[in-house]
């Protein structure tokens, strides 16, 4: 896959569906979750290593947490087996992310160069998929997966007992330089900048997680849009970020910050290169 397809500028910034509230799990998603495992282990560790994790133990783990249930009454505990049949490895070169999946997923290279929470195999398994149970189902003749509907969110949340522990199981593995990437574009209702927001999953289970005895920074990097209408905005330096760092820093966090770095921007100057942002592209090639 190319890298230019890969990255859509306008849209990196863009926040992953989980799951799509009100329809079905997705068709297949055994074969999708066992095939996912083969092939995570094949390109991480390789066909000949001794050390594969049992892929069928895995969905089994995973299967049990959810299915014939309500997935409205799930908890955490319910897929605390999946989650400690996939285990997870230090993380020496984390990457947490809000409001930026995608940019963020090209810039840790599938793991090569940063660690997302996608790029662990518990997170690799369920990136993208919808999934419920349902206690009504038979177990004389279905899996106890509910393919037609899902709750709706004025229903309730039944994904977070499944991203929250994957978030603080991430979080609680991460050593050394802890990395956050946040989307600097994103405002409130009022126009303000809100790269930080207090109620999304890294404010509620990835902050709090963080082992300060075993992180020694927490490197925050603000990017934002390319687009023309853009005004640019230094969002290390907004009321969002402040409040980062005091809770960082209230938890013993060494914290710094980091407004677009040219590496990122790179990155979100590929389908865009003649905006305001990217001129330093021009500057740099004409120094050559």
């Amino acid at each position: 896959m190319s890298f230019l397809f890969v990255v859509g500028s306008l849209f990196l910034l863009n926040t992953i569906e989980l799951s799509v509230a009100g329809e079905g799990s997705t068709p297949k998603i055994k074969e999708i979750v066992l095939g996912r495992c083969y092939e995570y282990q094949l390109n991480t560790i390789g066909p000949e290593a001794d050390n594969w994790k049992d892929c069928n133990e895995i969905w089994e783990a995973f299967h049990q947490a959810f299915a014939y249930k309500n997935p409205c009454t799930l908890a955490f505990d319910d897929y605390q087996p999946f989650f400690d049949a996939t285990g997870m490895q230090e993380l020496t070169k984390s990457l947490f992310w809000s409001g930026t999946h995608k940019v963020a997923q090209v810039y840790s290279d599938s793991g090569d160069r940063y660690t997302t929470l996608e790029d662990t195999l518990a997170g690799y398994l369920g990136n993208g998929l919808t999934w419920c149970g349902n206690e009504n189902l038979s177990r004389s003749d279905s899996d106890g997966i509910d393919y037609n509907s899902c709750p709706d969110w004025s229903e309730c949340d039944y994904t977070t007992p499944f991203w929250g522990l994957a978030s603080t199981t991430f979080a609680r593995h991460a050593r050394g330089i802890a990395r956050v990437m946040l989307n600097g574009s994103r405002v409130d209702s009022n126009g303000k900048p809100v790269p930080y927001r207090e109620d999304s999953f890294f404010a509620k289970y990835e902050l709090p997680n963080l082992q300060v005895n075993k992180v020694s920074e927490l490197r925050i990097v603000v990017v934002h849009n390319n687009g023309p209408n853009k005004r640019l905005r230094k969002g290390c330096y907004t009321a969002s970020i402040r409040m980062l760092k005091k809770h960082a820093r209230n938890r013993g966090l060494k914290v710094t910050c980091y407004d677009d770095p040219n590496d990122v921007r790179h990155i979100l100057c590929t389908d865009d290169p003649f905006s305001r942002k990217c001129l330093f592209l021009l500057f740099n090639s004409w120094r050559h």
